[in-house]
């Protein structure tokens, strides 16, 4: 079984990290690619990362891709992600890990922004 963990920053204001929960919630009904789909955060919020692989290891997944939900390529994306991802592939020797590219790589988001600013005149 394939897993899908998405990585938020995580927020001290529970309003902004609902948010997150909310579109991981609308992913999970209309993904038709992974059987597992977890949230999880970074800082100031649970679950984190650790604990989100945890799961989707007692659901028995023997991949999991970790998708960080963020815009621009900071020190989480480029550091301590990578370095997350190589200390789980260490812990949890028979599951396999895929690092995804950042939401902000994404060839869509040019596409959203130039579609939100033309609905919106």
């Amino acid at each position: 079984m394939n897993s899908l963990i998405i990585v938020a920053h995580g927020s001290k204001k529970k309003s902004s990290n609902d948010e997150v929960v909310q579109i991981v919630n609308q992913i999970k009904k209309e993904n038709t690619l992974y059987k597992n789909i977890e949230v999880s955060f970074l800082e100031f919020e649970s679950p984190n990362i650790e604990q989100s692989v945890q799961k989707c290891i007692e659901l028995k997944s023997q991949k999991i891709y970790i998708y960080p939900y963020f815009l621009n390529s900071g020190k989480h994306v480029t550091f301590d992600i990578p370095n997350m991802v190589k200390e789980l592939k260490e812990k949890h020797q028979t599951t396999s890990f895929v690092l995804l590219p950042h939401f902000g790589q994404s060839k869509n988001v040019t596409d959203i922004i130039l579609s939100d600013i033309t609905l919106n005149q």
